[in-house]
């Protein structure tokens, strides 16, 4: 192996490690006991869960986070700054 290469190719490998993967997402609504969940991920990467069927009441927060659950394949990163909004749950800190 080329001796130049070797410190390029640990300083590549020590740049990778600091870039943080991407959670996993669920594609598509989400299937949760029979009801359907509408899962989006808005641009500051908080998962906004809305029920299909009918709407969330604000007391329901935490179907709402078992939606986003299933949604960041058992990653959700539930906090108390969560809240209702509208009709649905913004779970602010998304994906963990």
């Amino acid at each position: 192996m080329n001796q130049q290469a070797v410190p390029l190719t640990l300083s590549a490998l020590a740049l990778a490690a600091c870039v943080p993967a991407v959670a996993p997402v669920a594609p598509g609504p989400v299937m949760l006991d029979g009801v359907t969940y509408e899962v989006t991920r808005r641009p500051s990467q908080a998962v906004l869960v809305r029920r299909l069927d009918r709407p969330f009441q604000n007391w329901e927060g935490m179907e709402a986070r078992r939606a986003a659950d299933r949604f960041c394949q058992g990653r959700a990163n539930s906090s108390i700054r969560d809240r209702f909004v509208g009709d649905g749950w913004l779970i602010v800190e998304g994906c963990a």
